[in-house]
């Protein structure tokens, strides 16, 4: 559930500390039903807003080139927590907590967890702060309960579709991710062979992800032997600032020892509508790494890391 009143109270707040003169509001989609409030609240306060209408990715897509251009003195990101360090101007982070009750779901399913020692939780921002209770009910269950944390995030046991370190599960006999989806348990895979389970708040549901998992591994293989077939690459790159590869001309050059044509696809939000046109028999990725999840493209598209780690 949103809490509108606290997401505001704790903006205002944020503002009076920074006493801006002009701010760039932004919000992720699932806020954007809440940025006329919000902005209406700052500018009783005193303060100009000026809300940023296109898509937010998360905190690593921070609009630095916009805030600059209608000169804002501050960039206030409705959310997410600081993930791209210092910029200019300065962005400040207003994280958003949900008061969805999760306990309830997780006690109704227990004894899908039993026979599991030792569990790794992890979520999002949205449910971390709802943590603590998780691992007290699992502990009185008789689990070992670990929560880990990424050294680019804010929180124990916080991940990112693109950060899912804090659940690497490495001394643990199974992850329980706590949220709704496949999207943020299936970017753990990338790190890990641990077992995952999720917890979907919206399904009220409790389940074992690995049949999904077999899939998701299964698409990856077969995307990285049509990498090794492929003859024409495009490397898609992006500019946001904590998405941006410094070394997309030495990946240019490595693919191209391969015998391949590369050429390099540069914009700030990589869509597959920019590339309409363009044919290639595959799209190396070097931004987002959940943008090779996007189904959408015409061309397969595969990671650079992925790429690497099957040499």
């Amino acid at each position: 559930m949103l809490n509108t009143e606290k997401i505001i109270e704790d903006t205002l707040r944020v503002v009076k500390k920074a006493k801006p003169k002009r701010i760039l509001l932004q919000a992720p989609e699932g806020l954007k039903t809440k940025v006329k409030d919000i902005a209406s609240a700052i500018e009783k306060q005193g303060t100009k807003c000026v809300i940023y209408a296109d898509p937010t990715y998360g905190a690593c897509d921070i609009p630095e080139k916009t805030a600059k251009m209608i000169e804002c003195d501050l960039i206030l990101h409705i959310g997410h927590t600081n993930m791209v360090g210092k910029t200019t101007p300065k962005t400040e982070y207003v994280a958003y907590f949900a008061d969805t009750d999760i306990l309830t779901p997780l006690k109704k399913h227990a004894l899908k967890l039993k026979g599991i020692k030792t569990i790794a939780l992890a979520t999002t921002i949205q449910l971390v702060k709802k943590l603590p209770k998780i691992k007290e009910f699992l502990e009185k269950q008789g689990h070992k309960v670990i929560i880990g944390k990424s050294k680019n995030l804010t929180y124990a046991g916080q991940i990112l579709g693109c950060d899912p370190t804090a659940a690497t599960g490495e001394n643990a006999d199974a992850i329980l991710y706590l949220g709704s989806g496949t999207f943020h348990p299936l970017g753990i895979t990338r790190y890990t062979k641990t077992p995952i389970y999720v917890l979907d708040i919206e399904k009220n549901q409790l389940y074992d992800l690995k049949e999904e998992r077999k899939l998701y591994e299964k698409k990856t293989i077969l995307k990285t032997i049509k990498y090794n077939d492929s003859k024409t690459v495009g490397i898609l790159v992006s500019t946001k600032k904590a998405q941006f590869n410094k070394n997309i001309f030495k990946i240019k050059k490595q693919i191209e020892f391969e015998g391949k044509k590369a050429d390099i696809l540069v914009m700030d939000n990589i869509s597959p509508d920019k590339i309409i046109g363009m044919q290639f028999d595959i799209l190396v990725n070097t931004a987002c790494p959940r943008i090779e999840d996007d189904l959408v493209y015409d061309s397969p598209v595969v990671n650079w890391t992925t790429i690497l780690h099957s040499k």
